[in-house]
């Protein structure tokens, strides 16, 4: 530090030649002999260096001696820890040792005093210093966890600690910075309470609204503000506020599309507040105010009505160019695959012709993926990626046109997933997909057509790679920010050393990359963009149209009058008082994604579903919190 060879990075060889030439002494070494003097220095952990200093030199020696020197036996183990859970390749296993030296050579201690805290500061400093396309790698925490290191409770994957989980309601609503600590106690209190009835993303979307675009902004408008009760002149500034987007210097950008449902949030929390009153009057009593929010502001019916009427003439512009899109998906993925068996098929250094007639030239390199130089744009193209990205494209449209199904349930289809059921009328095998519960807590069965059985087929044997079982890999739900149990999800792909489940964005990116390759356009001219829920209302439409009323149109597209599959529900077994098998979805109801239960009320317009339960129930029927050991 003192001498500023951290900031200097891999130029510090001159800062002490420049000091010699300073004192005008004789230099008798070079940079080759600085560089050989630090090694025993950093391996005898004489001389500790930050992350910014060791990830700025040349690892390719340095770090190598460092481990001769420095606990061998137990980057001995890590080797043999690799090989013995079958990965393969040099460049990976050598990438895992050389975070782990770097661990050591800067933290000090062998390989068994590494713990979880230094694995995630030695991930951000990567990100921070270096640009090299590992930073997401993380195959070394793995080779830790496998030799015991961590002890046997530690995450399977970094990313299990690196990513963040859900908080708590203080921690939501401290993220406003409230100053005053009454209102601001108040808040957690209420969320608290409805934290029982709401999933987490509507929770975190009340913290926002009740505490930085309602009382937030109240604070900063009319400072030493400690009351609910707000004067007629503050209500109607703030609601015009509320009505506008604006920037960090409070300049109105555009109008905002959800203001009803702000006025919504502070309307219920105001009318929450005076119905617990009467339950608990010395803990709510004092917060009752007047609500500053009209009945007709959140009325939102005329929104609602351009909402649909845009999504039905977005449903009549992308279902006539639906098979359009199945070919160009084929095409690209027959196409990806030709290219990449030929890439591999050709020699270092030689051209060949892909099926678009495009001349490439194979790189070499000794990596598994194939890469390949295209003179006419002068830059490498990574054919592997292509292909996969390809697949997974015709894929996710295959599966959802097929099904109906939302993107979320499609990404938690397991291998568990499917059931063989033999009608014992006909002896008829009838395959059947269950899908678990994203919006509503019930899951559901799904005939698999034939053409749906080929796709399941393809990616199940993608996914095996020749072995017998599936890989478990864990799912991380960006929305509730939990992680799951490892399961063998379908929607998994390879990323380097190890699997993981597939991304909502990366299937947006799959999507979009087919949609850019194929050319198709609209009315306007404009490239057309689908999303994974536009299958679902093509699915609907194109049932509709096929001359199925709607309280037929396939058993798990939810009928409204809760008819079953004649068939189906004939045949599939139940106990002595069980009722039939449900194969569709109920009506909205009783539970969100993920099996949190969700508060609704049929016949209260004009609230967001979150908040019906709060109105339209009385408290003391509502399931609290309570400690286990307190009754």
């Amino acid at each position: 530090m003192a001498s500023g060879a951290e900031d200097a990075g891999r130029e510090w060889t001159r800062l002490p030649v420049q000091w010699l030439a300073e004192h005008q002494r004789a230099r008798k070494y070079d940079r080759a002999d600085l560089c050989c003097g630090m090694i025993p220095l950093l391996g005898g952990q004489v001389v500790r260096p930050a992350y910014r200093w060791l990830l700025r030199q040349r690892p390719s020696q340095l770090l190598a001696h460092i481990r001769s020197v420095t606990d061998p036996d137990g980057f001995v183990a890590l080797k043999n820890q690799y090989a013995a859970t079958g990965h393969a390749g040099a460049n990976d296993c050598n990438n895992a040792l050389n975070r782990v030296t770097w661990i050591v050579a800067s933290k000090g201690g062998s390989v068994h005093d590494v713990t979880i805290g230094d694995c995630v500061e030695l991930q951000h400093a990567i990100g921070e210093h270096q640009s090299n396309g590992y930073h997401g790698k993380h195959l070394f925490y793995a080779l830790l966890a496998g030799l015991g290191v961590f002890g046997p409770k530690a995450p399977a994957r970094l990313k299990t600690v690196m990513l963040p989980g859900q908080l708590t309601p203080a921690a939501l609503v401290d993220r406003q910075g409230i100053t005053c600590t009454a209102i601001r106690d108040l808040l957690v209190d209420y969320l608290t309470e409805r934290a029982v009835d709401v999933d987490y993303t509507t929770l975190e979307d009340m913290a926002r609204t009740l505490a930085g675009l309602f009382w937030r902004d109240l604070e900063k408008h009319h400072p030493g503000i400690d009351s609910l009760r707000l004067d007629a002149d503050a209500v109607t500034a703030w609601r015009e506020r509320v009505r506008m987007v604006r920037d960090r210097h409070g300049t109105p950008i555009r109008p905002r599309v959800n203001a009803h449902t702000v006025f919504s949030w502070v309307r219920t929390f105001y009318q929450d507040l005076a119905r617990w009153a009467a339950d608990e009057p010395t803990r709510w009593g004092p917060w009752v105010a007047p609500c500053p929010v009209r009945d007709s502001d959140t009325d939102h019916s005329m929104n609602r009505a351009r909402r649909k009427a845009a999504m039905d003439q977005r449903t009549r512009t992308l279902l006539p160019a639906l098979p359009a899109l199945v070919k160009a998906v084929e095409r690209q993925l027959k196409d990806a695959q030709t290219c990449l068996a030929t890439g591999r098929e050709t020699p270092a250094g030689a051209p060949f012709t892909t099926p678009a007639g495009e001349t490439l030239l194979r790189r070499a390199g000794v990596s598994s993926r194939v890469y390949a130089d295209d003179p006419a744009t002068d830059r490498r193209r990574d054919l592997t990626v292509e292909e996969e990205r390809a697949f997974w494209a015709w894929a996710i449209v295959e599966v959802l046109r097929h099904t109906g199904m939302r993107i979320e349930e499609a990404l938690e289809l397991t291998h568990h997933s499917f059931v063989a059921y033999q009608l014992p009328t006909t002896g008829e095998i009838v395959p059947m997909l269950q899908v678990a519960p994203s919006k509503l807590d019930q899951e559901r069965l799904l005939l698999v057509s034939p053409e749906l059985g080929e796709v399941l087929t393809a990616i199940i044997h993608r996914v095996r790679r020749g072995q017998q079982a599936m890989p478990l890999v864990s799912a991380y739900d960006s929305l509730e920010r939990l992680w799951s149990a490892p399961m063998p999800f379908l929607f998994q792909r390879r990323c380097g050393p190890e699997d993981r489940a597939i991304p909502r964005n990366y299937i947006y990116t799959c999507l979009n990359d087919a949609l850019a390759a194929s050319g198709l356009t609209g009315p306007g001219n404009e490239q057309l963009r689908y999303t994974p829920h536009d299958f679902r209302r093509i699915f609907v439409t194109d049932a509709l149209r096929s001359g199925l009323p709607p309280a037929h149109r396939r058993p798990h597209l939810r009928p409204p009058d809760g008819r079953h599959d004649p068939r189906l529900c004939r045949d599939l077994p139940r106990g002595r008082h069980q009722p039939p098998p449900v194969l569709h979805r109920p009506p909205p109801g009783a539970a969100t994604r993920g099996g949190v239960p969700r508060a609704h009320r049929p016949g209260v317009a004009g609230l967001p579903r979150p908040l019906r339960a709060a109105e339209g129930r009385p408290r003391r029927l509502r399931p609290r919190l309570r400690h286990p050991l307190c009754p």
